[in-house]
């Protein structure tokens, strides 16, 4: 499993360095007017806000199952190529709550420079002994290079954090990186979405989040120091224009996280007391408002 696992996190790894370049040599070269596209054309503003069912349950965070109401605010405003993102929708897994800078423009490619919250903070509580203790994380903020690739109704999306916020226990060259392709097909006015994902966390990254160090090993944790990871993510939603600013939608999300993540004890004994599942799922039934 882990000879696979790394040819796995090799490819994703090189991908994200390698393919914009290769991309570009295997087109024909465009005129020096063609090049000379404004790095400012993504300059404005796209704001939606959403609000319908949930049905979200995960292995990871007690606080994201839940079965009921949910507002989703989604937005983006960028000026003279500096940009920030507010990634709260259902597709959160690639839109990463960001702020950067877009510093290279293309008929087909965006490269950016970016500043992104990748890991939300986690808690854990538990008794031992009559007392209750409490191992809490912080969340975690990486730097590094997103590309984003559109060709008509498909994309791809790279991204590589080299560098973060934090003190990871790490001397990996890249903490996290990411690799995410979407197609869209039109069929009348209904859109059908599909995105696919793959999402590679180091070893320090996952220690940071998940690890259990010998300090706080006890008679109900123990002492875990994960490897790295590759999570995996499909998401698919089905969306109808009600109005010119109303759009209704309904969707489905399903990630499964790598064993490194699943085997900590943090996570192992939270699904055997809670009875979480293997596999974070999600489904919705919204109505947008684009303004």
């Amino acid at each position: 499993m882990n000879y696979y696992q790394n040819i796995i996190n090799t490819i994703l790894l090189s991908a994200t360095i390698i393919f914009p370049s290769a991309y570009s040599f295997a087109q024909e070269t465009p005129s020096k007017d063609q090049q000379q596209v404004d790095k400012n054309d993504r300059d404005g503003y796209s704001l939606s806000i959403a609000l319908g069912y949930a049905n979200i349950e995960s292995p990871l965070y007690d606080e994201e199952k839940m079965d009921g109401w949910k507002l989703f605010i989604d937005g983006r405003y960028q000026w003279k190529g500096l940009f920030i993102e507010l990634a709260n929708d259902p597709a959160r897994d690639k839109n990463l709550p960001a702020a950067g800078y877009n510093f290279y423009t293309t008929e087909h490619w965006n490269l950016d420079f970016i500043v992104a919250a990748v890991t939300p903070g986690t808690e854990f509580n538990y008794e031992i002994g009559g007392e209750t203790k409490k191992i809490s994380r912080g969340s975690t903020r990486g730097t590094g290079i997103r590309a984003q690739g559109s060709w008509g109704n498909s994309i791809l999306q790279l991204v590589a954090l080299p560098y973060f916020h934090e003190d990871l226990p790490s001397d990996s060259a890249v903490d996290y990186a990411s690799l995410w392709l979407g197609h869209r097909w039109q069929i009348r006015n209904w859109s059908l979405n599909g995105l696919v994902g793959a999402v590679y966390k180091s070893s320090g990254l996952i220690d940071y989040q998940f690890g259990v160090p010998a300090s706080e090993a006890d008679g109900t944790l123990w002492s875990y120091e994960p490897s790295s990871g590759i999570d995996y993510t499909a998401y698919i939603d089905l969306s109808y224009p009600i109005s010119k600013n109303i759009l209704f939608q309904i969707y489905s999300r399903h990630t499964q996280y790598s064993d490194q993540t699943l085997d900590s004890p943090l996570i192992e004994l939270a699904r055997r007391w809670e009875n979480r599942p293997e596999k974070e799922q999600e489904f919705g039934i919204l109505l947008n408002y684009v303004f």
